[in-house]
């Protein structure tokens, strides 16, 4: 593992179930450059409330022909690698995943994750610490607020300058990360 490297990830789900994934984005970030994305729409085999259509505009229709997380999952855990893995509010995203990999009835892999949105918390002072408020308070433009691809990139934007904090990625990863692992 490469000590300035990260997977920046977000999701989107149908509904509130969180195995509705019907969004994912992915951005991998080494020395302090994003150096690849991962993007797709998924079929979540499942209705969408029209709460969070009005957030994320993802209607059914255009997932009707999207592979469903079973297909997407092995290439996702491909790209993500051993790097450990960022979200804003991890507390949902990870959990999104946790709950999928369960529903598909396979095994937890070992995945170090920490969450920007707590460090976000720790690190600086601002009066509010979502993901719009933190892009704001770094003066970075931030536009299609709810797509999984921009938001992962506002992620790894915001990590990257939280980071800067810290001596280095592992020393802060011992002390805020968790292993998706520890969700059973």
């Amino acid at each position: 593992m490469t000590s300035d490297a990260f997977i920046a990830l977000d999701f989107e789900t149908a509904n509130g179930k969180r195995t509705s994934i019907c969004s994912v984005g992915m951005v991998k970030v080494i020395n302090h450059q994003i150096t690849e994305t991962f993007n797709t729409l998924i079929n979540p085999n499942d209705f969408f409330s029209q709460q969070n259509i009005a957030v994320h505009g993802i209607h059914p229709e255009e997932v009707a022909d999207a592979p469903t997380f079973k297909t997407v999952y092995p290439y996702m855990l491909k790209f993500i690698g051993d790097l450990p893995v960022v979200a804003h509010n991890a507390a949902f995203d990870m959990t999104v995943l946790h709950e999928s990999i369960r529903a598909l009835g396979i095994e937890t892999p070992c995945m170090t994750y920490f969450c920007s949105l707590q460090l976000s918390r720790r690190t600086i002072h601002n009066h509010r610490y979502g993901l719009n408020y933190m892009m704001q308070y770094y003066n970075l433009d931030f536009h299609g607020h709810h797509d999984a691809l921009n938001d992962a990139k506002a992620c790894a934007m915001i990590t990257f300058r939280l980071l800067k904090h810290y001596d280095n990625l592992p020393s802060m990863l011992k002390v805020y990360s968790k292993d998706l692992r520890d969700k059973d």
